[in-house]
């Protein structure tokens, strides 16, 4: 994608600016599903919440053994959470007010499903700009005619992430079971990956966001209802394309 000098600049400057303001310690994960190598699981993690790349976290998911179980039917609404090391008690919701989150800035969040251990993935839901915020549900369709996922270890829900102010990528999947129907399909969206140097990625994009360090304003209401009324689904109008994610090439130094 091309961007003019002018943007580049103002991305560099709003880059810079909000990476000063907010710490680097926070980061995110989902809680719902319950992603692998949370607090909740057999094996926890404090790098769960991290980029992947970080300290060698590698794609897909991490690289974190299997996590709970989750059981969805086509045709589910999963109200995804976000969740950091500031939420003390994950199994409430919403957090307390005052928790810090270091969302960079927003940008585009990316929900998608793999059934064969993440060497593939399709994409089932999108949020732009205001993605991710742990202060509110984002939700997203398991499509109606998804086809059945029996084995968990193959079968993952995920979660990924371009942020408007690092161009880092953040992937976090749950172990899940789809009760499907006779002769479905999966979406034909694929995941976007990007700066992930393990694939040969250049480090060097973000995704456009609402540029407010703190808490957002939630799922934009025409995306909520495309997120969960078929948009996504195989033969749904997002296709190939989807929505917009809004990525830029962040510009040299």
């Amino acid at each position: 994608m091309k961007t003019t000098p002018f943007i580049s600049c103002v991305l560099f400057a709003a880059t810079a600016l909000i990476s000063i303001i907010i710490p680097i310690s926070a980061h995110i994960a989902i809680s719902n599903p319950p992603g692998q190598g949370g607090p909740w699981s057999d094996n926890p993690t404090n790098k769960v919440h991290a980029w992947i790349g970080y300290e060698g976290k590698p794609f897909p998911c991490g690289g974190y053994k299997p996590g709970p179980v989750t059981t969805y039917k086509a045709g589910d609404i999963i109200p995804v959470r976000f969740w950091n090391f500031g939420i003390k008690d994950y199994k409430k919701f919403p957090p307390p007010a005052g928790v810090a989150q270091a969302r960079h800035g927003g940008g585009a969040c990316e929900f998608s499903l793999s059934y064969d251990g993440g060497k593939s993935w399709k994409v089932i839901g999108q949020y732009t700009k205001t993605c991710p915020d742990i202060y509110y549900e984002w939700p997203v369709m398991i499509p109606k005619n998804a086809p059945s996922c029996t084995d968990s270890n193959k079968c993952l829900f995920a979660m990924s992430w371009v942020a408007w102010a690092t161009d880092q990528f953040y992937h976090h999947c749950a172990n899940v079971v789809i009760q499907g129907v006779a002769g479905g399909k999966l979406p034909t969206l694929g995941m976007t990956v990007v700066d992930v140097a393990q694939l040969g990625n250049k480090i060097d994009t973000h995704a456009n966001g609402d540029m407010s360090p703190r808490k957002s304003t939630g799922p934009d209401r025409r995306e909520k209802d495309l997120n969960t009324n078929g948009y996504f689904a195989n033969g749904g109008a997002a296709g190939n394309h989807g929505l917009d994610l809004g990525l830029v090439v962040k510009p040299k130094k």
